[in-house]
């Protein structure tokens, strides 16, 4: 006699016994080696899912941001062409500098000193101080320094200082020496970088 012709023969109780004890050990094997083992493999990759799912939603972001970000590139690139178009390049600094005194004098005033510098490297422009000092009239010293603002190229008034000329005599007019540094700039080639680069190493010693 097999073990399903015994359970058979028994009271309902004891079959309902058995097959609630059967069914509790086919989940317990389900449990042991199909279900848990999933669990603890879903439990184990869940936070690189997340961190998957974190990263997809930041680059669905950045997507959907392409437009404006390469909105500001085109406007990034506009405002540098159009600040390199300001920088002059070395043939036009005698004619800026021509410029500068001209303004000056149509303005009314009387230089007295206009020597350009040294020029101070930066990184791919140089800067050009020029010492000035003329007389005139406060508002022709205004006017001159509005003229020179308002040139095409950069160009940067400092270090200004004013005297009265003829306050002693209580002259009017009252004229005003005024010494200030005039800075403008110029766009630096590659051709002269490179040349640059040549001479320094030039001058190092093995």
């Amino acid at each position: 006699m097999n073990i399903v012709d015994l359970l058979l023969r028994q009271k309902p109780a004891v079959k309902m016994l058995a097959l609630v004890i059967i069914l509790g050990a086919i989940l317990g094997v389900y449990w042991q080696f199909f279900y848990s083992p999933v669990v603890a493999e879903i439990n184990a990759i869940e936070p690189e899912l997340n961190k998957l799912k974190a990263e997809l939603s930041a680059k669905r972001e950045i997507v959907k941001e392409k437009p404006r970000y390469e909105a500001e590139l085109e406007e990034t690139r506009a405002k540098l062409h159009l600040a390199l178009k300001q920088l002059p390049n070395k043939s036009e600094i005698p004619t800026l500098l021509e410029n500068i005194s001209a303004l000056g004098n149509a303005s009314g005033l009387q230089f007295k000193l206009f020597k350009p510098k040294g020029e101070v490297q930066k990184n791919f422009y140089a800067e050009i101080p020029v010492d000035i000092q003329i007389e005139g009239r406060y508002r022709d010293i205004a006017t001159f320094f509005d003229s020179v603002s308002k040139m095409p190229r950069i160009v940067n008034i400092t270090n200004i200082t004013m005297q009265n000329k003829n306050r002693k005599d209580n002259v009017q007019p009252v004229l005003l020496a005024t010494s200030c540094n005039a800075v403008t700039y110029k766009f630096i080639e590659n051709a002269e970088i490179a040349q640059t680069g040549k001479t320094a190493s030039k001058g190092k010693k093995p």
